[in-house]
């Protein structure tokens, strides 16, 4: 009977110290792992500025996952999150949603993942662009990590143009989308525009993937929402460093041809 009370103490145990476990899973499709890149790129050498028609025709290109993290137990290794198989397509009318809202984008073509090789680079760019016939492409990649943890945890998200660093604590979603423009013959970058959003909850340690899920999918429309708005603010910074001569590798103009800043600019100009 002593034996047996043991053994159920030694199981209970064992079970307790399981679900302390801390864990952290993390899907991501990185913009720095596809260019190959650890700063921004260099513009090809011009001879004169690149001529950016407004309002803009783009290629919206969603980066290729990189393989699961998991650190801690498996059980949340399924694919959950924001890049799990079959999702994807959910992802694109998001995105699209943001995009059809800008008066600046004229039109879009999404481009699925699957077109672009994984650390492909410019070069792989460079295919994808002409095949789609766009020369101005938005790459997009998105980051999520899922935290189940009694202890807080730092994680760092690197892009091409910066550093963010996500905290995370028992039972959280943080998703991140990031949107950088490149004029894709010149290897020209534009602007960028980001958004992160986080779902914190609780639940039992059996219905936690469920949690995640919905975490996951409540996290990332928040993180949608943000981008929204940093778009716009993206391309109203982008004018204001053309006009004040701190772009002078690019030239916004109207369908006239007309640039941005003389009299005659009208972006409205049918």
């Amino acid at each position: 009977m002593k034996k047996a009370t043991l053994s159920l103490l030694a199981t209970l145990a064992l079970l307790a110290a399981g679900c302390g476990v801390p864990e952290t899973v993390q899907r991501r499709s990185s913009l720095a792992s596809y260019l190959g890149a650890k700063g921004a790129p260099q513009p090809v050498a011009e001879t004169a500025p690149i001529r950016l028609q407004l309002p803009l025709r783009l290629g919206i290109a969603f980066v290729p996952a990189d393989p699961t993290q998991v650190k801690g137990e498996a059980a949340l290794a399924s694919p959950v999150g924001a890049l799990a198989p079959g999702q994807e397509q959910g992802l694109h009318q998001q995105v699209a949603a943001v995009f059809e809202q800008k008066p600046w984008a004229q039109s879009f073509k999404i481009i699925p993942s699957l077109y672009l090789t994984k650390s492909g680079g410019f070069e792989d760019l460079d295919r994808v662009a002409r095949s789609f016939g766009v020369d101005v492409i938005a790459l997009v990649s998105v980051d999520q990590v899922q935290f189940s943890s009694p202890r807080w945890y730092a994680w760092t998200y690197w892009t091409l143009v910066g550093a963010y660093m996500v905290k995370g604590d028992k039972n959280d979603t943080t998703s991140m989308v990031d949107a950088a423009v490149y004029h894709v013959p010149s290897r020209t970058f534009l602007f960028r525009a980001g958004g992160v959003g986080t779902a914190k909850g609780s639940s039992t340690w059996s219905g936690r993937e469920e949690a995640f899920r919905q975490q996951a999918r409540e996290s990332l429309a928040l993180a949608m929402t943000q981008l929204s708005t940093s778009l716009d603010q993206g391309i109203t910074t982008f004018k204001q460093d053309i006009l004040k001569g701190a772009r002078k590798d690019v030239q916004l103009i109207d369908k006239a041809g007309n640039p941005l800043g003389s009299p005659a600019y009208d972006p409205a100009r049918r």
